[in-house]
């Protein structure tokens, strides 16, 4: 009797063990797949709007990182005025079909960044209206 009581707490410490490595593991393949989709732009690789008018990039300032927007000559048209710690990098992509940005923040929250009438960009924070294929990135 006294063997299969010394097993219990072995098979409990192995399953919570083979857990906790499962959990990692799916937590390690969620943030890869994140980081290897070519659809976010990062400090080196600036990603075209779908109209090819815009690009966003990560621009460094010290240890902050401001997504930020540029005409197709280079010309800023506009950038996060919240930095964004570097160990904590966001996610920054354009939807699919519309010149519409999505920050994807774990410091400061997820928000949108659009182009107004008047020809300026305004970020809205929050999540509503993001596609289904962009809150698949923010988990």
């Amino acid at each position: 009797m006294r063997a299969s009581s010394a097993a219990g707490p072995r098979t409990s410490r192995r399953a919570l063990f083979l857990a906790a490595g499962a959990l990692a593991a799916g937590a390690l393949t969620s943030c890869a797949s994140r980081e290897a989709d070519e659809r976010l732009a990062t400090q080196e690789r600036p990603v075209a709007s779908p109209s090819g008018d815009f690009s966003a990039a990560l621009v460094a300032d010290g240890v902050e990182l401001h997504p930020t927007i540029r005409t197709a000559d280079g010309t800023e048209v506009w950038s996060d005025d919240r930095g964004h710690a570097n160990r904590d990098v966001p996610g920054v992509v354009w939807e699919q079909d519309a010149d519409v940005l999505w920050v994807l923040s774990t410091d400061h929250g997820n928000a949108s960044v659009r182009r107004g009438e008047d020809g300026t960009w305004a970020k809205t924070p929050g999540s509503k209206d993001m596609p289904k294929d962009i809150a698949e990135l923010a988990r």
